[in-house]
């Protein structure tokens, strides 16, 4: 009896992971594309549609790092990366644009951090 329940939990854990393939799979074929339309009908609609000129710009965003990083002066990592840190933070908020006030609470956030840094002596 115990070998036929290890047998089903073994055979629903197969299936599971063929049917995950499938859905987060490439080069599929007729009857894959056909599973995959079934399962993953509800999930597609609330995906976001990223359009190709978002799509090229976090890949140049991307690669501008990539070429950042394999620079060996670390003077020049340092600004590279805050160029692309701040070019992510306006891509980002173009896709999502927060409210004033999440905005207004960040920087105060970030203030206060900066106030509590800094030396202390100690007798």
């Amino acid at each position: 009896m115990t070998m036929l329940i290890a047998a089903i939990l073994l055979y629903v854990l197969a299936v599971t992971i063929c049917l995950t393939v499938i859905v987060k799979g490439h080069n599929l074929n007729n009857i894959e594309k056909k599973v995959k339309k079934l399962i993953a009908r509800e999930s597609a609609d609330s995906e976001e549609v990223i359009t190709k000129k978002d799509y090229y710009k976090a890949y140049e965003i991307v690669d501008d790092l990539g070429t950042v990083l394999e620079c060996n002066n670390d003077m020049v990592k340092y600004d590279g990366v805050k160029s692309v840190f701040r070019r992510v933070e306006e891509f980002r908020s173009q896709k999502q644009p927060m409210s004033h006030s999440v905005v207004e609470d960040i920087e105060q956030d970030c203030q206060v951090g900066k106030k509590k840094r800094g030396l202390w002596a100690v007798k």
